[in-house]
C-alpha cells in the first residue's frame, strides 16, 4: 500500500515526539541524549518543510536513469551480438545447402572447390558470432556443431579441411583437388553429410538468435516476440 508524503511526515511526527518525551527528556541539553534530541529536531524539521522530501525524489530519479541506461545498453548489445549470429547462420545454411546441388565430377572439381571454399568461409563467421552470442541456446547450438565437425575431421582432413584452436576451419586447395571424389559427395552430398548436419544446426542458430529465449529486446529494452513460422520461413 502506498503511503503519502504528508502522512509519512505524521507518522514520523508521532515517533519523533514519543522519542523526545521519553527517552530524551530527562537529559535534553546534556550529554548524548541532547545530541540525538537535536538530531531527532532537525531531521524532523527537515522533513515538515520538504526539503528531504526533494532530496529523496532527486536521489531516485538519479537511480533510475542510471538503470534506464545500463539497461538500454546491455539491450543493444544483446541484439547487436544475435543479429550477427543470425544473419552468419543463414548465410551458411544457404551454402551448405548449395553444396547438395553440385555435380560431383571431376570435370566439375574447381566449382566444388570454390563452393566448399565459400561454405567454410560462411561457417567460420557463423561459429565466431555463434559462440559469442548472448543467447544461451545460441551458444549451445555452437557447441553442438564444433562437436559434430569434430567427429568428422578425419574425413575433412582427407578433403584438405582441418580444424583450428578458434573452432574455425581451413582449406588447403591442393589437398582438395586431390581428394577423392567419394570422399566430397559423403562430406557434403546426400542426407546426414557433413553438409546436411551443418545445414540443420545453422537453421537452429538462425532460429534461436531470433527468438532467443522466445523473446527479443529491442533498442529500448522492450521484450517483443517473434512468430517462429515467419523467422523458419525467412531462411528458406
Amino acid at each position: 500500500m502506498a503511503i503519502g508524503l504528508s502522512g509519512l511526515t505524521s507518522g514520523l511526527g508521532d515517533v519523533y515526539s514519543s522519542l523526545l518525551s521519553s527517552g530524551f527528556s530527562s537529559s535534553a541539553g546534556s550529554g548524548l541524549g541532547g545530541l540525538a534530541s537535536n538530531t531527532l529536531l532537525s531531521d524532523y524539521a527537515s522533513i515538515k518543510n520538504g526539503s528531504y522530501g526533494r532530496m529523496l525524489k532527486a536521489y531516485y530519479a538519479k537511480q533510475t536513469k542510471a538503470m534506464e541506461e545500463e539497461n538500454d545498453t546491455t539491450s543493444k548489445n544483446k541484439v547487436g551480438k544475435d543479429s550477427a549470429a543470425s544473419s552468419s547462420a543463414k548465410a551458411a545454411q544457404k551454402s551448405a545447402s548449395a553444396l547438395n546441388n553440385l555435380e560431383y565430377t571431376e570435370e566439375n572439381k574447381d566449382k566444388i572447390y570454390d563452393s566448399v571454399s565459400s561454405f567454410v568461409k560462411d561457417y567460420n563467421s557463423m561459429i565466431k558470432n555463434a559462440s559469442n552470442s548472448s543467447v544461451s541456446a545460441v551458444s549451445n547450438q555452437a557447441n553442438t556443431m564444433n562437436n559434430t565437425t569434430y567427429a568428422n575431421y578425419k574425413m575433412l582432413a582427407k578433403a584438405g579441411i582441418t580444424m583450428n584452436a578458434d573452432r574455425t576451419l581451413s582449406i588447403d586447395e591442393k589437398t582438395f583437388k586431390k581428394a577423392n571424389m567419394s570422399t566430397l559427395k559423403t562430406l557434403f552430398k546426400g542426407s546426414n553429410s557433413f553438409a546436411d548436419q551443418v545445414s540443420n544446426r545453422a537453421s537452429q542458430i538462425y532460429r534461436y538468435a531470433n527468438n532467443g529465449s522466445s523473446t527479443l529486446y529491442n533498442s529500448q529494452g522492450t521484450r517483443t516476440s517473434l512468430d517462429t513460422a515467419t523467422i523458419m520461413n525467412g531462411i528458406v
